[in-house]
C-alpha cells in the first residue's frame, strides 16, 4: 500500500512538472536564454562627452558638437571619427558576460584596484564610468566594474583594443585636407625632376617635362593615396631642419581650382617611415615611406602605354591601308528581329559588304 501511495505521489509531481513545462517553458522565447544584461542603458548617438584613460596612462577628453567629435584635452584637435564611433557603439552594446563577485574584498585580485583602462562618458548630463582590469586566465574576457558600484563582472575580451585608446589613436591623423574628386592638378618635385599633371574632361595628362597622355589608374591612384594619407606618429618639435623639412627632398602639390595643398617630405624617420608635413600647418609627422617610393617612380610609369585613345566600345570607323589599298569598316546601329538596337560592322570600301 505504501508503494502505491509513493507511486501516486510521483505521478502528481510528474504531472505538475509537465504542466509547468507546457504552460511556462513552452511559451518562453528560445532567444531569451542567450540574452545578456547590458552594462549601460544608453544609445550611442546620445553620448556627448568621453574621457578615456589608456593602459599607457594617456588621458583624453572628447566632446561632441552637433554630430562632430573634437578632442579638447590634452590637445584641441579634430578626432578620428572611426575610433570614436567604435567607443560609443561598443559602450551602448556592451554585454555583461557573468558576475564574478557582488562585494569583492580585494579589487587587486582582478586588476581593478588600479584599473588598466577607464572609460567615462556623459549622456543627458549623467556621467557613468567603466573600469577595466586584467584579462581572465584564458584571456577570453576582462574583469570590469562600474565606478559607483562594487560588483565585479566579466566583459568580452575583444573590446580591449576598442577601449585601450591613446590620445594619438583618438585624434584625426589625416595629413592633407583635400577633396579627391575636385583635384585637377598634381606636381611632384623630387631632386632635380619635376612632373606636372593636369586633369581635364575626366582624363589625366602629363604636361611636364613632356606633354603626353598619362596612365589614369596610376595617377588617380596616387591622388587617392595622398587624399587618405595618415600620420604614423606626430613629432612634438617643430625644428624643420632637424627633419630635413627646411629643404625637403620631395614636394607634392595638389591643386583644386584656385586652392592648393602642399606636402613636404624630408629625412627618413623610424623604420619604414619618413618625416613630412602639410606646408600650411606647423605639425611635423611621420608617414609610410612606401609613398615616397611611389612618388619617385620613373616618368614612364605615369605615361599611358596604349597606342590609341580609342576604345572598342566607342569606335565607329576603322581604316586599314596596305600597299596603297584602303579597307574601310564602319559600325552602324540597326534593329534586330526582336526590334532591339544592335551594333554591326560593315565594310564600306573598297566594296560595300
Amino acid at each position: 500500500m505504501r508503494g502505491f501511495r509513493s507511486f501516486l505521489l510521483l505521478l502528481v509531481v510528474a504531472g505538475g512538472l509537465g504542466a509547468y513545462l507546457y504552460f511556462v517553458e513552452s511559451k518562453r522565447d528560445p532567444a531569451d536564454a542567450d540574452k545578456k544584461e547590458k552594462v549601460f542603458a544608453v544609445e550611442a548617438d546620445k553620448i556627448d562627452e568621453l574621457v578615456v584613460k589608456s593602459e599607457s596612462g594617456d588621458r583624453t577628453t572628447l566632446k561632441k558638437t552637433g554630430t562632430d567629435w573634437q578632442l579638447v584635452e590634452p590637445v584641441a584637435t579634430p578626432s578620428d571619427g572611426a575610433a570614436v564611433s567604435g567607443l560609443t557603439s561598443n559602450l551602448s552594446t556592451l554585454e555583461l558576460q557573468r558576475v564574478i563577485d557582488e562585494n569583492p574584498q580585494d579589487l587587486g585580485e582582478y586588476g581593478l584596484k588600479e584599473p588598466r583602462l577607464e572609460v567615462a562618458f556623459k549622456s543627458g548630463g549623467k556621467e557613468q564610468r567603466l573600469l577595466i582590469g586584467r584579462k581572465t586566465p584564458a584571456a577570453t574576457d576582462l574583469y570590469a566594474k562600474l565606478g559607483d558600484a562594487p560588483r565585479v563582472f566579466l566583459i568580452p575580451g575583444f573590446v580591449d583594443t576598442t577601449f585601450n585608446k591613446t590620445t594619438f589613436d583618438l585624434r584625426d591623423k589625416t595629413v592633407l585636407k583635400v577633396n579627391r574628386d575636385s583635384v585637377d592638378t598634381l606636381v611632384i618635385t623630387s631632386g632635380k625632376r619635376t612632373l606636372q599633371f593636369a586633369k581635364a574632361d575626366g582624363e589625366w595628362k602629363l604636361t611636364a617635362p613632356i606633354k603626353a597622355r598619362a596612365d589614369f589608374t596610376t595617377v588617380d591612384g596616387l591622388v587617392g593615396k595622398l587624399n587618405t594619407l595618415q600620420a604614423k606618429s606626430i613629432v612634438e618639435s617643430a625644428a624643420l631642419a632637424e627633419y630635413g623639412l627646411d629643404k625637403p627632398g620631395t614636394t607634392v602639390q595638389l591643386g583644386s581650382g584656385s586652392s592648393q595643398a602642399t606636402l613636404l617630405i624630408g629625412k627618413a624617420g623610424e623604420e619604414g617611415a619618413v618625416y613630412a608635413k602639410d606646408q600650411s600647418r606647423p605639425l611635423v609627422v611621420t608617414i609610410d615611406s612606401t609613398l615616397l617610393a611611389d612618388l619617385e617612380k620613373d616618368t614612364g610609369t605615369f605615361r599611358q602605354t596604349d597606342l590609341f585613345d580609342g576604345r572598342a566600345f566607342n569606335a565607329t570607323r576603322l581604316e586599314v591601308t596596305r600597299n596603297g589599298q584602303a579597307a574601310v569598316f564602319e559600325k552602324t546601329r540597326t534593329k534586330n528581329k526582336d526590334g532591339q538596337d544592335e551594333d554591326k560592322w560593315k565594310q564600306s570600301a573598297p566594296t560595300a559588304r
